[in-house]
């Protein structure tokens, strides 16, 4: 990989190679390149956590590094060229991997053909958008045809690589950016370029929508119901975790007030809106749109104050993260942050200057190394801990629950590590441990599998009224899942409910079947079996 970087560099002819191995530069580089291309199969989630972790780690490492550098005054200024090649070389390289994968050459990961190193292809096609722009600047500071060809090819990959994830919120945005980009050499008088413009826009909203037709209605539920939690706590939000926490409530109690609706079939387990805006507004209200607005504004008054092209690939590398953000969550991923807080620093440099007397400035230096060091210790007992859960994730053997009472300290914020120890002590029968646990994660998470759990928990305790009200609940936030109503079913089999057998059973029948899988065909033939026998006698 460095030394495909180090060819694509030397061919430019207008980038020196002792620029590029600075050590600022390198940091930088390297912080890209594990934001996107870190996996690990020691963790429970081996694509997106690995990603945040070491980023954190290594940005960790570069600001210690860059702390003790400036206190030497010997720190270097951003060189915004290098970085625009960085981020093209690692766009260049994804989208060859999405490429490769399309063209079944390598393989991919679960049931998406083109995801690059991510595991689906929203993470795919949001750091490619957000990295686009970067290619503008490069074809604008060389000046030979071979470097140009070089770059054009590079961004036809990219673009390629964008339509072919199938990512209709990519489409989307690369058409916007890139028709901004060549507006001004468009043979078209301004009205025609404005008509063009919107109608291809109009375009691509409407075939997108009806591409997917029952992928987009599913997201106009989400930001319907979202909406509704916007109404209940507008101003304040309900914090970091409030979509997750509260989310699939709202969706089974708009499903419950209206179960003629067409996005019964629809529903399904959701953790994020498709909107970051939403969510921002589902965390902190209007407040936090208020905030996000006049950043908005404070960085467009910045460029207008200092219009160079720079500043503008900056504007264009977060109107592409803005125009994705209103369809889908690209501040999931590191690499997308990163973009974020390069281009925010590239608008206000040269407009905001702190001047700091040497001793506070350096009081303030030891200051955050002692605070980055702190947090590095606590980074590597949460990387450490994923581990140790990683090795027990999918196993219930008893000898593991000690480990898990041992990372609760570490852990015991996370919903996931929280589910899956109420699991453990569930299949260990040690209900009234597991109960606890699965209520407290309650707390942070609103999900169909929990509801589950806490049914099955309840079922064993013989407690089949609570066990009844959870098995309702998972199959309203789903309703076109068949487990919740087979638990339902097997529930009043064992309590002896003939006539609630009847019903649910009738439903599980009548129901349609959305992906008729293995389990589905075994649920219907067991019930149909059963309600025969019942209608016998």
């Amino acid at each position: 990989m460095f030394l495909i970087l180090f060819y694509v560099l030397r061919v430019t002819g207008k980038v020196m190679i002792e620029r590029v191995f600075k050590a600022e530069n390198m940091i930088f580089f390297l912080l890209c390149i594990v934001s996107v291309f870190t996996y690990s199969q020691c963790m429970t989630d081996t694509h997106l956590m690995p990603k945040w972790y070491f980023t954190a780690f290594v940005l960790l490492l570069a600001v210690l590094a860059l702390l003790v550098k400036s206190i030497f005054n010997r720190l270097s200024k951003i060189d915004f060229l290098i970085y625009s090649y960085f981020i093209s070389f690692i766009c260049l390289i994804q989208a060859l991997y999405g490429i490769l994968q399309w063209l079944k050459l390598i393989p991919s990961v679960g049931r998406f053909q083109v995801v690059g190193s991510f595991d689906n292809p929203a993470g795919f096609a949001a750091c490619l958008c957000a990295g686009l722009p970067f290619i503008f600047l490069c074809l604008k500071e060389v000046r030979g045809k071979k470097q140009k060809t070089i770059l054009y090819l590079l961004l036809l990959a990219v673009v390629l690589a964008i339509v072919v994830s199938g990512s209709r919120s990519g489409v989307l945005t690369i058409a916007i950016v890139l028709t901004i980009w060549l507006y001004p050499y468009i043979p078209f008088k301004l009205k025609s370029k404005i008509l063009i413009s919107v109608c291809l826009i109009l375009v691509l909203l409407g075939g997108g929508y009806f591409l997917k037709k029952d992928s987009a209605d599913g997201r106009l539920l989400i930001w319907r119901c979202s909406l509704e939690m916007v109404k209940d706590l507008p101003f304040c939000g309900y914090g970091i975790n409030g979509f997750k926490a509260h989310y699939m409530d709202y969706q089974a109690n708009f499903l419950m007030e209206k179960p003629n609706s067409g996005y019964m079939k629809l529903a399904d387990n959701v953790s994020s809106p498709f909107n970051e805006y939403l969510n921002i507004m589902i965390k902190f209200g209007y407040l936090g749109m208020i905030i996000l607005i006049s950043g908005i504004l404070l960085l467009i008054f910045c460029y207008c104050k200092d219009p160079k092209y720079e500043k503008r690939i900056a504007l264009y590398s977060l109107l592409s993260i803005g125009i994705f953000s209103m369809f889908s969550y690209p501040f999931t991923y590191p690499f997308v942050w990163i973009i974020i807080c390069l281009d925010i620093f590239v608008l206000m440099r040269g407009n905001i200057v702190l001047n700091i007397q040497k001793n506070y400035k350096n009081i303030l230096y030891v200051f955050a190394i002692a605070v980055c060091s702190w947090g590095g210790i606590k980074l590597y007992q949460r990387i450490n801990a994923e581990y140790q859960w990683g090795k027990i994730a999918y196993s219930t053997a008893n000898e593991n629950l000690a480990i898990y009472y041992k990372l609760m300290s570490v852990m015991g914020n996370n919903p996931y590590f929280l589910y899956n120890y109420s699991v453990a002590l569930f299949e260990l029968n040690r209900l009234n441990e597991s109960l606890k646990l699965a209520l407290f994660c309650n707390r942070y998470w609103a999900d169909y599998d929990l509801e589950l759990l806490l049914g099955s928990i309840y079922s064993k305790m013989k407690d089949y009224d609570m066990a009844e009200i959870h098995y309702r609940k998972a199959s309203l936030m789903c309703p076109c899942r068949f487990v919740p109503l087979y638990y339902l079913y097997e529930l009043y089999k064992e309590a002896g409910n003939a006539n609630g057998m009847l019903s649910v059973g009738r439903l599980i029948m009548d129901k349609p079947v959305k992906v008729n899988s293995m389990q589905v065909m075994q649920i219907r033939n067991k019930v149909r079996r059963e309600l025969s026998y019942i209608d016998i006698n």
